[in-house]
Formats: structure tokens, sequence, C-alpha cells
């Protein structure tokens, strides 16, 4: 008879949702690298366009599957009013000013 308990994963849940494919295959490189922590479980998710950020950013929060759901995106595109309502709408869902917390903003393709 086997005693032993199964091994429980005390590993930080981490969801990123990326922008699009440019941010998603970045930071899909980057884990390959294993250049983050064996402590974190990191799950990207596309979110294809900017529009859709602030809905699968939503969904994933709701799910309370993760410790934290980061969102990155880029910022290579003026006049920046789609970055700036995404930050809105984060806000407004969590009736706090968190969305500089929670936002990644990046420009991979000069990393």
């Amino acid at each position: 008879m086997n005693n032993t308990l199964p091994k429980i994963n005390s590993n930080k849940k981490i969801c990123v949702v990326c922008e699009g494919f440019e941010e998603y295959e970045y930071l899909k490189t980057l884990i390959s690298l294993d250049l983050f922590s064996s402590k974190y479980d990191i799950d990207l998710k596309n979110a294809e366009s900017n529009g859709n950020i602030p809905s699968i950013y939503f969904y994933y929060h709701q799910q309370n599957s993760y410790d934290i759901v980061l969102i990155f995106c880029d910022t290579d595109r003026e006049p920046f009013e789609d970055y700036k309502l995404i930050k809105k709408k984060i806000n407004e869902y969590h009736d706090a000013d968190v969305a500089s917390d929670i936002i990644i903003f990046a420009n991979p393709c000069t990393m």
C-alpha cells in the first residue's frame, strides 16, 4: 500500500493576456529560455487585438484560477486612445485605480 501523499503544486499561477501574436510569441520565447523562476506557472493568452484585451482579462480574472492576471501590450501606435480605454475599463472593473499595476506596456519589436 502506498502511503505517500500526492505532491501539491504550490507554484504561483500567472495569467498574461497578450495583445497579439507579437507579444504572445515574444513572451513564449522568453519562457522557453527558462528565464523565469520555476516558482511560477505562466499561462499566456493571445487576445489577437487590443480591443479584445478587457473582455479576456475579465474572463480569466473572474475564473479565480490564477494568483494574478496581467496584461502585456505594446505602445507603438499613437495617439494611444485605445490604451487609455483599456486602462479605463480595467479601473472601472476593479472600481479602483489599478490598471498601472496590471498592465505591462512595452514594444517587443524593439526589445
